[in-house]
């Protein structure tokens, strides 16, 4: 038996789905057309939500969404957060470093997310709530790496997902040789070139040729002098750019750091799906 539900409720959600999809914001005229209603029911659905602050109308008449959308967005971090412990708490315990949930905030990379080891002698205190700049350190270089690996439309893998041994091999000597600094098959590249004092690498695991492999990326004293990071992005999870990754005291991170990572990455993306 099919619940019931509540028409202008569903017009209400699908108003805002409408509005978050678009950069330029639409008219009445525009709602009205895609809900395939008249356009005075548009008119009170805007009129309601803009009571709420979720929609705002320009100087143009254009309705777009409004800043009462970030209270909402805020109250997701808990719940990420609770997806996201258990794969972060596994990863600690078994790299015996610090493992961290970190997603988009504006232009930075935020800690949502923060698990320490239990076991270790000393660790690196990595606080919930740090930013950095997403360039910056291997969480934020791997959320924008991920954005690479997203799927296309036609469903294949782009970016990272879909670079063959030969071509991530010249990549590789692009970011051993000179030029204006390191690159890697996403396109983005490392701005403190290959003479810097830190820097970044980018490394696929996995089967060869053109399948699709799974990616982390390594970086030292981008954030802090003397540690160590490793982070592959969240894939496959709509609404979500995001990393996670574990920082160390260390002058390098073994391989083997890097493939946990991805695993680690996988789960909590399962979790949040």
């Amino acid at each position: 038996m099919t619940a019931e539900t509540s028409q202008t409720l569903d017009r209400g959600l699908r108003v805002l789905k409408l509005l978050a999809d678009t950069d330029h914001g639409l008219t009445v005229t525009e709602l009205a057309a895609k809900l395939g209603v008249n356009r005075t029911v548009v008119y009170r659905l805007l009129a309601t939500l803009e009571q709420h602050s979720l929609v705002r109308r320009d100087l143009g008449g254009r309705a777009r969404v409004g800043l009462g959308v970030l209270g909402l967005a805020h109250q997701v971090h808990p719940l990420l957060r609770e997806a996201a412990l258990p794969a972060l708490r596994s990863l600690a315990e078994d790299i015996g470093a610090t493992a961290h949930l970190t997603l988009v905030d504006g232009s930075e990379a935020l800690a949502v997310a923060v698990v320490e080891p239990t076991w270790t002698d000393y660790h690196v205190a990595y606080r919930t709530g740090f930013r950095h700049p997403l360039d910056r350190g291997a969480a934020g270089r791997a959320i924008l790496a991920g954005r690479a690996m997203q799927p296309t439309p036609d469903g294949t893998a782009g970016g990272w997902g879909r670079t063959t041994d030969d071509e991530y091999a010249e990549s590789a000597a692009d970011r051993t040789g000179g030029g204006a600094g390191p690159t890697d098959p996403t396109g983005l590249t490392d701005p403190t070139g290959a003479a810097g004092t830190a820097d970044a690498t980018h490394r696929t695991m996995g089967a060869g040729g053109a399948t699709d492999r799974a990616r982390y990326v390594l970086t030292h004293g981008e954030l802090e002098g003397g540690a160590s990071g490793a982070a592959a992005p969240l894939l496959g999870v709509p609404g979500v750019e995001g990393s996670v990754g574990v920082v160390m005291l260390s002058d390098s991170v073994p391989e083997r750091v890097g493939l946990r990572v991805v695993e680690a990455a996988t789960e909590v993306a399962d979790a949040l799906r």
